[in-house]
C-alpha cells in the first residue's frame, strides 16, 4: 500500500517490519513470544477490548489506518486484546526496533509523537462521550466519526458501511443492544440515518447530526472533515 505524503516519515520503518494480514475478528497478539510487539495500521479497523471474568465485554478505542499501538500504550486491563474488526493490514516491529528507529530518526520521532497525541485525545474524547453523553448523543457522535472515517460524500449525503456489528457499537458506547436498536429507530424516524442494507447506511442531512451531538466539532477537529 502506497505511504500518503502526511505518514511519509513512517516509511523508515517498513524495512524493518513484517506485515500481518488478520482477518476479521482474529486478535492479533500484542507479544511475540516473550517479545512485546509494535503495530501500525496500514488499513482496515482494530479495536482495543477487555473482558474481565463475569464482566461485559468493552470496546475500549478504535484504531484506524497510521495509528500506532503497542501493549505500553494501554492499562494492563486484565484479558485485554487487540482484535480487527474488519480485514486488516499492520506492520509489526518489535518494541526494541522501534524504539532505535524513533531516537535515530528525529522526523519519525516527532511524527510518531503527533500521532499518539491524536489517539490519546480521541480516547479521551471517547471517555467524555460516555461519561457526559445521553445514548442518542452516544448513536449519533459515533455516526459522525465513521463519516468522517469511511464515509464518501454523494449526491444524497454521506454514505458508508458502517464496519461494526450493533454488539460491538453497544460495547463501544456501553449502551444496551436493544436501547441501541431503539435509538436507531428513532434516528431513522427523522431522517438523520437512511439505511440501504444491514451495514451500508446514508447520512442525508450532515448538519442536523452534527447537530445532535454536542461534541461534533471536537470530532471533526480529530477525525477530519469529510462531510465537505
Amino acid at each position: 500500500m502506497p505511504i500518503p505524503a502526511e505518514d511519509e516519515p513512517l516509511g523508515a520503518l517498513q524495512q524493518r517490519a513484517t506485515v500481518v494480514r488478520a482477518r476479521r475478528r482474529r486478535e492479533v497478539p500484542l507479544t511475540v513470544g516473550s517479545t512485546e510487539a509494535v503495530y501500525i495500521v496500514r488499513t482496515g479497523l482494530l479495536v482495543l477490548q477487555t473482558k474481565p471474568p463475569g464482566r461485559t465485554r468493552q470496546l475500549l478505542t478504535l484504531l484506524y489506518p497510521h495509528d500506532v499501538f503497542r501493549a505500553a500504550y494501554a492499562p494492563p486491563l486484565p484479558a485485554a486484546a487487540l482484535s480487527a474488526v474488519t480485514a486488516s493490514e499492520l506492520w509489526r516491529l518489535p518494541a526494541r526496533i522501534f524504539e532505535m528507529q524513533l531516537g535515530s530518526d528525529p522526523a519519525l520521532g516527532l511524527h510518531v509523537n503527533r500521532r499518539l497525541a491524536n489517539q490519546h485525545a480521541r480516547a479521551i474524547l471517547h471517555v467524555a462521550m460516555i461519561g457526559g453523553l445521553c445514548g442518542e448523543e452516544r448513536v449519533a457522535s459515533l455516526l459522525i466519526e465513521l463519516a468522517l472515517r469511511v464515509g464518501v460524500t454523494c449526491a444524497g449525503g454521506i454514505s458508508l458501511e458502517i464496519p461494526l456489528s450493533r454488539n460491538d457499537i453497544a460495547d463501544y458506547l456501553a449502551l444496551n443492544p436493544d436501547t441501541l436498536s431503539r435509538i436507531m429507530s428513532r434516528l431513522k424516524a427523522r431522517g438523520l440515518v437512511v439505511q440501504s442494507g444491514r451495514s451500508r447506511a446514508l447520512l442525508p442531512d450532515w448538519e442536523a447530526l452534527c447537530a445532535h451531538s454536542p461534541i461534533a466539532s471536537a470530532l471533526v477537529a480529530l477525525h477530519g472533515n469529510a462531510s465537505g
